[in-house]
């Protein structure tokens, strides 16, 4: 009864507070959802601790709250049990007191909008985005703003790939048609290590490596490589070979020589290795592709390929919504879009402010047309080395025995298909990455 749903993802708040119970510090805890984040309460000692950090080998990254109160003791009812009236309302996350204020109109305009997007006040224009609370939904929401801000497109990589105030307003000082060239994401151009380059799975975009990059260390240069058509003008990808032939170009021109190592996660993993096989074929040397549970055979939903229902609630909420499927029935495209990203944001699924109903009608276009590219897709023999991040089951290779014919490393997961890539798995799996690039895959 006290599940809660914390940006479309079920959250037990029981189990986060057994994870705080069995911190040395902590008396009595509590975990409550204010909106569309977690809010912790602990009852302590004196000294200070940086929950986040500490709770990142225990938690994934969605069931960490992303605020905290420091209580004397939690507020009972008359029989003893937890009052959550009674507990205190968090302060918003505040930026660091030696900020930098803006030092200019374009950014002091920025820095209102992320204010009010993120709940805070005093953004300096140095401060990221994603360590003040942000996460994939708010950069949708905030792009949005900022477009109706400004005027101008501005793709939700941009965000990515440049989440501070100061690095968005030198987008926006720039011309109008760079904004539109943010295709490979740099999310750590430092190192001089072979560089990663990981490919977006159905929906186009890349946050979800974020985490993986920032734990592969400040050494590992990694990229990310977002999906065609969703900034303004650009049309999707219709052909898995069409697709690989632009990712080489970009890639290439960033960085122009070999190695390179690829990598991605569900349909990611299977563009990674066709873009590997065409690199290998130019003579590049690509010595390592990850797989993070991509199947061989990518099923990718068959029934969006056929379904526009079924393809709006995967696309625009992740998966099935609580809504009944049948009161989409025998309503028309746009009709259905409007009834489908209603019942999401009532199900805090989907960002309010993608009620922008244009930009959810390309980010439509871009899951179907990876779906068609990549779901009928076969692959032919590749000999090349490759990892894979599988769950344990029946199927430990998901199938890709049957086309790696060089080695091919397995690496079981749990079930759930997205926690490698969130803590605390995700730090074992940046180890495990990094292990491989310097020596070699050992196969299972």
């Amino acid at each position: 009864d006290d599940q809660l749903k914390i940006r479309g993802m079920r959250v037990e708040p029981g189990e986060i507070e057994a994870v705080l119970l069995d911190q040395p510090e902590v008396r009595a805890a509590a975990v409550v959802a204010d909106g569309d984040r977690l809010v912790g309460y602990v009852v302590t000692g004196d000294a200070p601790v940086e929950w986040r950090s500490r709770l990142r080998n225990r938690l994934p990254e969605h069931m960490i709250p992303s605020a905290w109160v420091t209580l004397d003791a939690l507020p009972l009812t008359a029989n003893g049990k937890l009052d959550r009236a009674a507990l205190p309302a968090p302060e918003r996350p505040e930026p660091d007191r030696h900020r930098v204020p803006p030092r200019d109109p374009v950014e002091g305009r920025l820095a209102a909008v992320w204010e009010d997007v993120l709940g805070v006040t005093a953004v300096g224009v140095f401060d990221d985005f994603f360590d003040l609370g942000g996460h994939s939904l708010l950069a949708l929401r905030l792009a949005t703003r900022i477009r109706r801000e400004f005027g101008r497109e501005l793709p939700v990589a941009a965000v990515l790939a440049s989440p501070t105030v100061a690095g968005l307003a030198d987008v926006l000082r720039g011309p109008e048609d760079l904004a539109a060239e943010q295709r490979i994401v740099t999310l750590n151009a430092g190192g001089d290590r072979p560089p990663i380059f990981l490919v977006h799975a159905l929906g186009g975009q890349v946050f979800r490596y974020l985490p993986l990059a920032r734990r592969l260390g400040p050494d590992q240069p990694v990229y990310a490589i977002a999906a065609s058509g969703l900034a303004s003008g650009e049309d999707p990808h219709p052909t898995m070979a069409e697709m690989v032939a632009d990712y080489v170009a970009r890639l290439r021109e960033l960085r122009p020589a070999g190695p390179y190592v690829l990598g991605g996660f569900c349909i990611g993993g299977n563009i990674a290795l066709e873009t590997a096989r065409r690199l290998r074929a130019l003579g590049e040397e690509v010595p390592l592709v990850v797989l993070f549970y991509s199947d061989a055979d990518e099923p990718v939903i068959t029934s969006s390929l056929e379904d526009d229902a079924s393809l709006m609630t995967h696309a625009l909420a992740g998966g099935p919504l609580e809504t009944d499927a049948a009161e989409f029935a025998g309503l028309g495209p746009e009709e259905m879009l409007l009834a489908v990203i209603e019942a999401a944001g009532r199900e805090r699924r989907l960002a309010p402010d993608t009620a922008d109903v244009e930009q959810a009608r390309r980010y439509l276009r871009v899951f179907r047309a990876n779906a068609h590219a990549v779901g009928r897709y076969r692959h032919d023999p590749y000999d090349g080395d490759v990892a894979l991040f599988a769950p344990v089951g029946d199927r430990p290779d998901l199938g890709w025995r049957s086309v790696v014919k060089g080695t091919l490393a397995i690496e079981p997961i749990p079930g759930e298909r997205v926690v490698v890539l969130f803590e605390p798995l995700v730090a074992e799996a940046a180890a495990k990455v990094r292990s491989w690039i310097d020596d070699g895959v050992t196969g299972g």
